[in-house]
This record gives structure tokens, sequence and C-alpha cells, in this order.
């Protein structure tokens, strides 16, 4: 016997309430002997028997009243009880592998010229199962695909009804996250109020979702269900057919990217499609780009059996805004669902920055600001041609002021000896309120004055303490938490920059603030340094900018990574018109807006924005794209789930019926064949039965017992006959007083 509510039985204890009251209640009796009491004897003889054993019933009674109270309320459950006409009412949770994979077509499945895929196929076994359920039966459906989702109405009717909307779903949720799907299952069951509990997984057991660590993890999760208080049973359920085979022919878009990831109006951008054919045999597809639902380019492109090919799209931004661009591939398989994949492409004004020099040459590529401004600026300054991400302005370290601060978005300092404090507040506040701030030292720079500016803690700038600038030998590296990532090629140039001189920064520990070291010395110094200030960033570069300190001006790497790290200040991260399923969609807003929103899978809502700061707008567990309209402007933002997690979910080997055998045997499971085969199966297996009934039904019982032994215990009323020896002892005492 399990009990539900076990703290609750230590309630049991009160038992010794009414007997310690017994016990003290005996002590305050005294018997003291007077002259009547010799005829009393014969009466209390008669009584006192009767009276003892009523009492200690009656102590019996009240003992028992808690005991049965405490028990009624831990609510005890006989986990074996055998219910043949499976009648007694469950809790059951069904975790749903809502992954792409579930949108391939089972041409076997549905109606004659009906094509229903997994998923189509799952909701009608579900829908099934929810209206076999026994009287009295509550529900949960978890969407597993990354990120979890919860349905929690109780009612199966509920749910049935609620799962008509997933039969049109065009989009598809992240890969099966078994782990979080579970433990939410779990812990709607352990909540539930029926002892019967059940936890039922329905998935098509890809091959590459079901891989060795997974089977580990089902096993873990065996092991845990049966750990609870009251053990949760599971089982799992295929959707398609036992007789259909893994179509390994099919056709797929693995990857839709965008060279560079941000762009100008009249910004050049390459769009790379990755396509690849899982046949047997070499195929022609023809491979559209669509902007809105305008056919901008169709290319034919052949594939060989079995491997991967990539296909190259030229586009040009005509104004700036956000664009929907969307490939597909114009085929014909089991699974339509992966010929597709649609992308924002952010379209904005360059970003304007204000470069100071502080160590300005009349010649040219002598300067800082030279090699700056041509990693800024390389088609313009190179090619005359429009499509720099920036524009940028020059000016001395005395020519800039306040005002001027607020036509910019971001400001580089090169080699400037110091700031005053007027200059230090100015630029603090740029930074607090969204601008991106970069500050090169060289040999220029006097490190006692800038050791003197205010700390970040203090509302200042100083990150922590420099040292003298001195010649040093070696080279760079990326660290482990840097603030933005590199590609192959910016890495393989970045190994062969080298460093004749240097300053040394040794970071405050105590400010309470956390800076991230993007790049550091081989000796494991900082180089890049940047700290988060306020709706801003700001960068601390320990080496200058020139041929003078280091060869990176001359390295391919040294324009990426000028860019990166403004467009990192600037809060342009990479990808930054779409990001993972489960993550925030934030936007910043230049004046108060109402702001109507459509995120994929939610419901409209509407808004008021604070264009104070940055708004964050949801997420959504659905690839697709949002919108968001603010007053005449339109918004987009894409979903999508991450390039490793597609191509798993892109395979077409699934898990033989045996494999799967074998996975549930292991994992303490059951595998059923459809909804009918689970509702019969659960009809003969044993279900827990509470008792809480019976030991209501004896509290009941207790309660009048006692209150007829204090009747039959309590002193007669004034009227009734005394007993016999009382009225002799009585008649007595009269006689001797006269």
């Amino acid at each position: 016997m399990t009990l539900l509510n076990a703290l609750l039985a230590f309630g049991a204890t009160a038992f010794a309430v009414p007997l310690i009251i017994h016990l003290l209640n005996r002590s305050k009796y005294l018997t003291i002997d007077w002259g009547a009491m010799e005829f009393l004897d014969s009466s209390v003889k008669v009584n006192s028997r009767r009276i003892q054993w009523k009492q200690l019933l009656l102590l019996l009674v009240r003992c028992l009243i808690p005991i049965l109270l405490a028990l009624a309320m831990a609510r005890p459950l006989i986990q074996s009880w055998k219910d043949a006409s499976g009648t007694t009412p469950m809790s059951l949770a069904i975790v749903l592998d809502d992954s792409l994979s579930m949108q391939s077509i089972d041409p076997q499945a549905g109606r004659l010229g009906e094509q229903r895929n997994r998923l189509q196929q799952a909701i009608v076994q579900i829908q099934e199962i929810l209206e076999g359920l026994p009287a009295g039966s509550d529900a949960s459906i978890i969407l597993a695909g990354k990120p979890v989702e919860t349905w929690a109405e109780h009612q199966p009717s509920q749910l049935a009804e609620r799962l008509v909307g997933l039969n049109d779903r065009a989009e598809s949720a992240g890969r099966l996250d078994l782990a979080e799907g579970t433990q939410a299952a779990a812990n709607w069951l352990e909540k539930s109020s029926n002892p019967r509990r059940h936890l039922l997984l329905i998935s098509d057991f890809q091959a590459s979702e079901w891989k060795s660590p997974q089977q580990d993890l089902a096993r873990d999760v065996a092991k845990q269900l049966s750990s609870r208080t009251v053990p949760i049973t599971w089982s799992f359920l295929n959707p398609r057919s036992r007789a259909q085979e893994s179509d390994k022919s099919n056709l797929s878009i693995v990857s839709f990217e965008s060279v560079p990831s941000q762009v100008v109006p009249q910004g050049k951008l390459t769009l790379s499609v990755t396509l690849q054919n899982d046949s047997q045999q070499a195929v022609q597809v023809p491979v559209v780009l669509m902007e809105g639902l305008k056919e901008l380019e169709r290319q034919s492109v052949s594939i060989a059996a079995d491997s991967t090919t990539t296909v190259r799209f030229g586009w040009t931004s005509t104004k700036a805004q956000d664009t929907v661009l969307k490939v597909f591939a114009d085929w014909s398989d089991a699974s339509p669902q992966d010929h597709s994949m649609t992308k924002v492409v952010r379209v904005r004004e360059p970003a304007k920055i204000l470069i100071i020099d502080g160590d300005r040459k009349k010649e040219a590529m002598q300067s800082e600001s030279d090699f700056v401004r041509l990693a800024l600026t390389p088609f313009s300054l190179l090619r005359g041609e429009p499509g720099d991400l920036f524009t940028t302005s020059l000016v001395d370290a005395g020519g800039w002021n306040e005002a001027m601060l607020k036509e910019f978005q971001g400001v580089i300092a090169c080699n400037v000896a110091d700031f005053n404090p007027d200059q230090r507040k100015w630029l603090r506040g740029f930074v607090d309120q969204g601008g991106g701030l970069l500050i090169c030292l060289g040999d220029k720079v006097q490190v006692d004055r800038l050791n003197a500016w205010e700390p970040v803690a203090e509302g200042g700038l100083r990150i922590g303490s420099l040292g003298a600038r001195a010649p040093w030998e070696g080279s760079i590296k990326p660290t482990a938490n840097a603030a933005f990532e590199f590609s192959k090629a910016s890495l393989d140039s970045l190994g062969s920059a080298r460093f004749v001189a240097r300053n040394t920064l040794k970071l405050d520990e105590d400010q309470g603030i956390a800076p991230i070291t993007t790049l550091a010395y081989d000796d494991g110094l900082p180089f890049l340094v940047s700290v988060a200030l306020g709706s801003g960033r700001c960068f601390w570069m320990t080496s200058g900018c020139d041929d003078d300190d280091s060869n990176l001006p001359a390295l391919p790497v040294f324009l990426p990574l000028v860019q990166r790290m403004m467009t990192t200040a600037l809060r342009w991260p990479v990808g930054w018109e779409e990001t993972e399923l489960g993550e925030n969609w934030v936007e910043s807003f230049s004046q108060a807006k109402k702001l109507s929103l459509q995120v994929p899978g939610q419901t409209a809502r509407e808004f008021q924005a604070d264009p104070a700061s940055l708004v964050s707008l949801g997420s959504s567990r659905l690839e697709g794209i949002g919108q968001a309209v603010a007053d005449q402007e339109r918004f987009y933002h894409g979903f999508t789930t991450t390039a490793a997690d597609r191509k798993q979910e892109l395979s077409r080997d699934l898990m033989a019926i045996e494999e799967q055998e074998a996975l549930a045997k292991s994992s303490s499971a059951t595998l059923h064949q459809d909804a009918k085969h689970w509702l019969e199966q659960e009809k003969t297996n044993s279900s827990g039965k509470e008792l809480w009934t019976w030991f209501w039904l004896g509290l009941l019982a207790m309660f009048l017992a006692e209150m007829f032994l204090q009747q039959s215990l309590s002193p007669r009323s004034s009227g009734a006959r005394m007993p016999t020896g009382m009225e002799q002892a009585t008649g007595s005492t009269k006689r001797g007083a006269a």
C-alpha cells in the first residue's frame, strides 16, 4: 500500500492527545471514605465493570478518530488492484513528437486517395485514445519538439478539440527533446488527482534522433518514473504503419544562408542554398528564389545520387526595409515540408561612425584612422560603389563635442592621448543610450591619465589598470567566451598575426561588471575586451590599428574583425534577422508606438512599445516568420531550427520494428501498434485503487460511536430514579439526622 500524501500520515500521532487528557483527568480524583459509603459498595461493584469498559471503549474511539482522519487525508493506495472492467479513472500525459520528421507523408494512411503525414496520423490516434478513456479521467498533451510546450486542459474532450488545429499546421518545431518532454509530463502527472498514472510517447522513432545517448536517456527516464511516490507507467506508440518501410527517396533543402549577414540599400547579397539528394539516382531539380509572391530567379540544378550541392543567387536590396525571401525546390516526394526555407533580410541605412584620431598624419595609410576607415567602408573607398554598412566622419582629438554625438551610432577613438572629464562624461552617456564605442590604444596614449579615469562602477569608462606600452613579440587567439564568432577563414588568417608592441590590461574584478575577453595574447593577457554599459557596448583594444604595432591591418581578418566589433557594439549580431526556436525576438523603436504582433503558432496581440529600451517581442516554438506592425513600419523576423538539428531531422532512416521493441523492453515500456491496441492493453493492466472512502466511512462511524458512548456515560437527569443502594444510603442518613 502507498500513501499519496505521505506527510499527512504523521497527523496520526494526534491519537496521543485524548490519551494524555484521559490520564491527566484520572489524577484529579481523590477517594474519601464517609459514613454512608458502606451502603454504596454493592452498587459500585455492580456498575463499575460496565462503566469501566465503556470508558476504555470511548478512549479507544477518541484515539482512532485522529488516526483515521490522518490516513484518509494521506490517501492510501493499493497499486496491484485489478480492474477487469477498465472503468478506473486515470491520468494520461501524452508526449507528442512534432518535429520536422513527423511531417513526412505516409501514402498508405487515410482514405483512398488521401495522404496524411505522420503528425496527422498521430493526431487521429490521440483523439481515439482520448475518447476511449474511462469516465473521470484527465489528460495532458506535451508537444515535445524543442522547445517543449504543455497543454494541460485536463478534460480529454477539450484536448481532442484543440488537436484539430494541428492538422493543418504548416510549421514544425525543433527536434524531439525527450528529456524535457518526459520531465514536463512526469511533473504534470505528479500533481494529478488520479492514482492511475500513465505516460504515452508518440514518435516516428527516427533513427538519427534515437541514437545511443537517447536510448540511454529512455532507460534513465524509466527509472525516474518508477521511483515516483506513485509509480508512473509508460509506453510507446508509432503512428506510421508497420507495413511501411522507410522511404529513402527524398530531396530536401538543408540550409539557406546570406553573405554578408547585414546589407544596406543597393548592397549586394549572395544567397547560398544547400540541397541534399537522399535517393539512389541523380535528379534534375528546379530551384526558385522568391521575394514575397514574386519569382526572382529560377535555376535548374543536377544533384548526384546520395549527395549535396549548393546553388547561389545574387540579390540587391532596393530600400531600407525588412524583406522576406523564400527558396524552394520544385519537386514532389513524401516530405514536401523540407522543400522550402524562408528567411528575413533586414536592409537598413548605413550606420554613421565618428572616428576620433589622436595621431593624424598627412600621408595616406599612415594614421590608425586610415586602416579603420578602409575596414569599415571598403566598397566606397576601393571601388566607389555603394553597399558599405557604415559611413565615417573623421575628426581630431579636440574637434568634436556632445551635440555631434547625436548624429552617430558609433564612435572609434584611435590612439587618443586622453579625454577630459566632460568628454568622458559625454562618451559614457552616448554608450548608455545605445551607442557603440571602440577605444584603440597606441603610442600617443598617456597611460597615467587613462588610469585616473572614472571606473565603470562610478559612471566612467575605465574597466581596469593599463600598463605602460612596451615591445612584445607574439600572437593572438580567440577565447572560449568570445563576444562574437569568427569564420574559419578569419581564424586561419588570425593565426598569422604577429605583434611588436602593446599595452597590458588588468581587468577590475570588484566593479560588478562582466567584461568579455574576445581575443587574448598567447600569454593570456587580453587584447580585445568588451563590456555592456546601459543599452550600448564598449570595446577596448590594447594595441594600435596601424602597422607600427602589428601586421594585423595587412591581414584579411582585419576587415571582418573591425566590422564585427562595430556590428556587435551596435547590437547587430550575426543572423540578427532570425533567432533559434525558443529565443526572444528583440527590437528597438525610435519613438513610442502601438505594436501589433504576430508570432508563428500564437494569436495576434497588441501592446505599447517603450522607446527608451529594447523591446522583447516574445519567442516561438515553430519555424516561420514573425511580423510586427508599428505605425507605418513593418518588421519581419525569422524563427528557425539550428543547422545541425535540421540536418538530423532530414535523415530518412527510421528504426525498424524490432529495434523499437528492443528499446521498449530495455526501457520497461510497452510498444503499441495503434490506439485500439493501447486501450485494450490498458484495460488489463493493474491500476491503483484508493481506500480513502473506507477510511472516511470508518471516521464517520467513530464519530457516531463517540457520541453514543459519551451520552451513555453522562449523568442521568434529575428526574431519573436513583439506584437502590443510593436510596438506602440516603434514607439512613435522614433517619440518623432525625
